[in-house]
Formats: C-alpha cells, sequence, structure tokens
C-alpha cells in the first residue's frame, strides 16, 4: 500500500502584465515558441465552426505546464478532430486544453524537444483531473 498522496494541479490565470512574457516564460529555448499562439488560434478555428477570433485567457499551472484557452461570448464550445473523426460539446477551457494538447504532441515529435515533451505531459496530468477529462481525450485520442 502507498503512502502518497497525489496533490491537485491548479491553474492560475495570468495577469495582464505578465502575458507579453507568457510563451517566452514557458517555451522561450524552443525553435518557433513565438509562432505557437497564432498557431493555436488557427487550429481552434479549424476544429470549431463557433469560433471566429476573440480573447484568449492565459493559464500557468503549479506543475510547470501551461496553457491557453478562449474567452469568447460561449458557455460550450463544440469541436470537431478531423484527425481522428471525433467531435465533443465542451467548456472554453476544456476547448483550449484540448486544442494546445494536439498541437504540443505534434510540436514534440517535431522538435525532438524535452521541454515540449515535458509541457504536453504537465498539461495532460492537468486534463487528466479536469471535469471535462473524458471529452477532452475523445477529442485528442
Amino acid at each position: 500500500m502507498s503512502n502518497t498522496t497525489e496533490s491537485a494541479i491548479t491553474m492560475t490565470l495570468v495577469p495582464d502584465e505578465q502575458r507579453l512574457d507568457f510563451w517566452f516564460n514557458h517555451f522561450g529555448a524552443e525553435k518557433g515558441w513565438a509562432t505557437f499562439e497564432v498557431v493555436i488560434f488557427t487550429t481552434m478555428g479549424q476544429f470549431c465552426d463557433e469560433y471566429h477570433g476573440g480573447y484568449w485567457e492565459y493559464g500557468s499551472l503549479n506543475n510547470g505546464g501551461a496553457f491557453i484557452y478562449p474567452d469568447i461570448n460561449a458557455d460550450t464550445l463544440t469541436l470537431f478532430n478531423m484527425h481522428n473523426g471525433n467531435e465533443a460539446t465542451v467548456s472554453q477551457e476544456a476547448a483550449g486544453i484540448a486544442v494546445c494538447l494536439i498541437l504540443y504532441s505534434i510540436w514534440s515529435f517535431q522538435t525532438e524537444s524535452e521541454v515540449m515533451c515535458d509541457r504536453f505531459y504537465q498539461l495532460r496530468d492537468y486534463a487528466s483531473q479536469h471535469p471535462e477529462s473524458s471529452a477532452i481525450f475523445h477529442l485528442i485520442d
């Protein structure tokens, strides 16, 4: 029997004055980090017909991970992953988690970067305890 207890992974919204440094602070050593944001925005538009741009929240995880999600005028978003044919209706936060996980995975293989792998697994660990984990993993499977 194990005596270890797993702590909950929590997300903290990044204050406005720290948003400019968000990507550099989490991915600065990675080739192409400056384009991550626009690729995430574009991918959300490809996965979600209801998304037409808007404000995004930036979240830092207490395990070192990070992700962004749209904060638009919608309670839920329906995402369709054309790569696996899976669809789910999720909160805006869960939509951001799913899209970031997909792209972090792709980028980790393209760059063979340990940092990208770490960011993927840190976010995946957060997703696994998220109330919408089933839908998130359905989208990224």
